[in-house]
């Protein structure tokens, strides 16, 4: 497999769905036990985790008993079932990438909500298949050997080693109007058409396919309940260089969908010093 055969990839995603683009800074307010993700006001805080106690990501009552501790900050009312939902959605995330998960799990985690997208599963079956790299074709399949195709290429075995989230909120919300998205500050501006969109080094921000659904829903007058949760992972130490493990914090936004009775997974900004791909373009 050539080197930039992931890049090409997540190109050619981009490409079709405009789905992944680079930012250069968030703001959402969170509640006290929360923590501001500006990407560009953080550093402070990454220096500090490095140094101190970290929950290992494996499956296990440390891990679980970490994440249900983790306070909710309801600006609306959420059900029992709701909050348990949004505990496992957590934990099912850091397994599926962590020394206990596997590609299976992967795989698993990223069909949670079915297939949103096909459109997209299509282009990395067609992938897969000019790389020549074996796989079935379900999606189920088809997402476990991309994930590992990812993995391999940027010579990693699993991405998560511990998580931080003693400063992390599970804060519920409400939206109406329009979907407002994590707000950008544009740092080093190119200048498109008639607008500004800003390109720094180190951000990711993944918009998935889902978010034009529930704008258009917004548009019209429905109103929809969504959870951002902010964390800190650590990578594992065996893939770490010399100057040690790279901290990634990760800003989540869920939204509650109530026909399936689900949160679903609708944006996502983390900061990629260390090369830290996942498959979300394609939900």
């Amino acid at each position: 497999m050539q080197p930039l055969a992931v890049r090409i990839l997540y190109i050619a995603l981009i490409a079709v769905y405009g789905g992944v683009s680079s930012v250069a800074a968030v703001e959402t307010k969170y509640p006290d036990g929360g923590f501001e993700p500006r990407l560009d006001r953080i550093q402070g805080l990454l220096d500090h985790i490095r140094t101190v106690e970290k929950v290992k990501v494996q499956s296990g009552p440390t891990l679980w008993q970490a994440i249900t501790a983790i306070p909710v900050a309801p600006g609306v009312p959420i059900t029992p079932e709701q909050e348990a939902d949004l505990h496992d959605w957590l934990y099912d995330f850091l397994v599926a990438f962590s020394v206990s998960g596997n590609d299976s799990l992967a795989a698993q985690f990223y069909l949670r909500e079915g297939v949103n997208n096909p459109r997209a599963l299509k282009n990395m079956k067609e992938t897969l298949e000019k790389w020549g790299i074996p796989r079935g074709d379900t999606p189920f399949a088809i997402f476990q050997a991309m994930h590992r195709t990812v993995l391999d290429d940027q010579g990693y075995d699993y991405r998560f080693g511990n998580a931080f989230f003693r400063h992390s909120t599970f804060k519920v919300f409400e939206m109406q109007g329009h979907y407002q998205r994590y707000r950008v500050h544009p740092r080093e501006a190119i200048k498109q058409g008639d607008y500004v969109r800003s390109y720094p080094r180190d951000v990711v921000k993944a918009r998935f396919k889902l978010q034009q659904e529930i704008d258009g829903a917004l548009r019209t007058g429905e109103k929809r309940v969504f959870t951002d949760i902010a964390f800190v992972t650590e990578e594992p130490a065996e893939f770490a260089r010399s100057e040690g493990p790279i901290c990634t914090p990760f800003f989540c936004r869920l939204v509650w969908d109530p026909e399936r009775a689900m949160w679903r997974f609708v944006e996502v900004v983390y900061n990629s010093k260390q090369p830290n791909s996942f498959l979300f373009s394609a939900l």
